[in-house]
């Protein structure tokens, strides 16, 4: 990446609408303040992973969680030690390349990009575009909950995260692949999904990317309440954004819709356990209980990056965590090291993929102490190979989750959630509800009778 700028510790932003917490604006929370540390691509080096670890035990409350955006966040950051903190994370090399980038740094790709034996390979242009989101002034405006989706077809991917604006190749086998676009949404996976806009060759996509940038910002100056990509779709409308969009490239997109173009569907759980990375390597992964990290296990786990694999870690946006450059004859016992520090790597059981928000211990939204409860709902339902994925959520907002999941839980009331199963047409966001205001136990019995959990 371009060389970082130098930063001031005491560097501030304003208050801004739609922001999110950042390394320089933290979020208040009942537990304290929460500061957002940004990864390129998810991955941080062993050291950094200690200093980070040594941030949050000195700095913060000791919690570290993982977001779906494969970040970091530091929770419980007090008043007095939030310039230390923030001077202690920019010495670690983790801050924006600019003071006024760090809002802007939300472009995502696959945890095994480059590495999924795919020819297409998708990091050189998520990092210019990257780069370009933190250098450019006019994009250092937009709203810090704007994300753009680089995706390379690769066999483990989170596509249903909506972004802004997403691109995925048409043949990912091919290095001269044509590349789909959309916004305000995801790449098709089934029949009915919304389909891409257009079409248009690998050379052209980051002017395809920054040209719709530019045109949405140039709608947002006359229009200062819209924050995000959908605003502008509502407004306007897809053959509208498409004309103005041939008219900046000064050519066709390639929009065919007779002729539908489907992003094959990733490999379910394809982020744990031993995955192949080269002939000779291996990545492990392994997911903290609800997303969660303690300094002592941050530490350890950088150690084993050291000891075993190439020394740096990966993040997921399933909130889990990957050890790369494993060899082979080691795999198992990182795999079983993983799971020694209280990771989980086994899908059957309902903590490998169980996501939470704070709950009431530290946020004021939420009605219910979701992480004590997700950890009593993981411990009745007990290992199965039936039972989806479960989002445990303390209130309507779902911030863990910026999609649905096969089973919603949210919370009512202290120890009460209403249960959603997914569904296509609703009627709620979180799909069709199976039961309401029920009690932890209540939701395992009903959860084992309707997915075969023992």
């Amino acid at each position: 990446m371009s060389q970082r700028a130098p930063i001031a510790p005491n560097f501030t932003v304003e208050d801004r609408r739609s922001a999110c917490p950042g390394l320089f604006r933290m979020a208040k929370a009942l537990d304290g303040a929460i500061c957002r540390v940004k990864l390129t691509f998810g991955e941080f080096s062993a050291e950094q992973a200690r200093q980070v670890a040594e941030a949050a035990e000195k700095f913060g409350n000791g919690v570290i969680e993982i977001t779906n955006r494969a970040n970091l966040q530091i929770r419980g950051v007090r008043a007095e030690t939030e310039a230390p903190l923030i001077a202690a994370l920019l010495d670690a090399g983790l801050g924006p390349l600019t003071d006024r980038g760090d809002d802007v740094r939300n472009v995502m790709v696959s945890p095994v990009a480059g590495v999924d034996h795919a020819l297409v390979d998708v990091r050189p242009l998520a990092l210019r575009l990257l780069t370009a989101l933190q250098l450019n002034a006019c994009y250092q405006t937009l709203s810090p909950k704007f994300s753009v989706l680089v995706d390379g077809g690769e066999t483990v991917a989170m596509v249903e995260h909506p972004h802004d604006i997403w691109v995925s190749p048409i043949d990912p086998e091919n290095k001269a692949s044509q590349f789909a676009f959309g916004i305000a949404g995801v790449p098709p996976t089934e029949r009915g999904d919304r389909p891409a806009l257009g079409r248009v060759s690998g050379d052209e996509v980051f002017a395809v990317v920054t040209s719709i940038i530019d045109l949405f910002l140039d709608w947002s100056r006359c229009n200062p309440a819209a924050s995000r990509m959908r605003h502008f779709l509502a407004e306007i409308g897809e053959a509208d954004f498409l004309q103005q969009l041939e008219r900046r490239l000064g050519h066709s997109v390639g929009h065919n819709p007779s002729a539908p173009w489907l992003r094959r569907q990733p490999r379910a759980h394809g982020h744990l356990g031993v995955l192949i990375e080269s002939a000779s390597t291996f990545l492990i992964g392994a997911m903290p209980p609800l997303g969660r990290l303690d300094p002592d296990v941050l530490v350890a786990l950088a150690a084993l990056a050291q000891e075993q694999g190439n020394g740096h870690l990966r993040l997921t946006p399933w909130q889990s965590i990957l050890l790369p450059g494993v060899a082979k004859a080691g795999a198992q016992s990182v795999l079983a090291r993983l799971e020694a520090l209280g990771l989980h790597s086994d899908p059957e059981r309902p903590l490998a993929t169980m996501i939470s928000c704070s709950g009431s211990a530290g946020c004021g939204s939420a009605l219910a102490a979701t992480q004590a409860d997700g950890f009593k709902l993981a411990t009745l339902l007990g290992p199965t190979s039936a039972s989806p994925q479960i989002h445990v959520s303390g209130c309507m907002k779902s911030c863990a989750s910026p999609g649905t999941r096969p089973i919603t839980l949210v919370a009512t009331a202290p120890g009460h959630y209403d249960i959603f199963l997914q569904a296509t047409n609703g009627p709620s966001r979180f799909g069709k509800l199976l039961a309401a205001n029920v009690t932890i136990e209540e939701a395992a019995d009903l959860i084992g009778k309707n997915f075969g959990a023992s």
